[in-house]
């Protein structure tokens, strides 16, 4: 019984999957409707299967870090590609021109992220705290 569950649990992971936000969707922290710039739109899914969306990854790491216990998977959107990454995976830098200012792009290779930084630097998810996004909220950056 115990193997039927962890080869159940191993496939639900390897199954997890990101989904497109409906048309209309607001972002679960403002309000702000999350395709309006579709390269930062971020995800998150709960305990009970449903998603929550935001326009940001910022928004997103916000929510995640008031939800921890009932988040299951975080979703953002590589910066280059667009494509769907896993937000604990990813590689973030700060950027001047998110939907409400100061927001973070996020990034699959940490090289891409680094050339996309210049001198500036490079965030991993462990980096990302309550207080660092109260900074970049305000404008402030490390």
């Amino acid at each position: 019984m115990r193997a039927l569950l962890l080869i159940l649990l191993s496939l639900s992971l390897v199954f997890a999957q990101p989904k497109e936000p409906p048309k209309g969707t607001r972002c679960v922290v403002c309000g702000m409707d999350v395709n309006m710039e579709p390269k930062l739109t971020s995800q998150v899914k709960l305990k009970d299967g449903t998603y929550k969306y935001a326009e940001s990854p910022k928004h997103i790491l916000q929510y995640y870090l008031e939800n921890k216990d009932r988040v299951t998977e975080i979703w953002v959107k590589d910066y280059k590609s667009g494509k769907w990454i896993d937000g604990k995976r990813a590689f973030y830098v700060v950027i001047k021109e998110g939907p409400m200012g100061y927001d973070l792009a996020p990034f699959q290779s940490r090289i891409e992220a680094q050339k996309f930084a210049g001198r500036g630097k490079v965030y991993q998810f462990k980096d990302i705290t309550k207080d660092f996004l109260q900074h970049l909220e305000m404008g402030h950056i490390y």
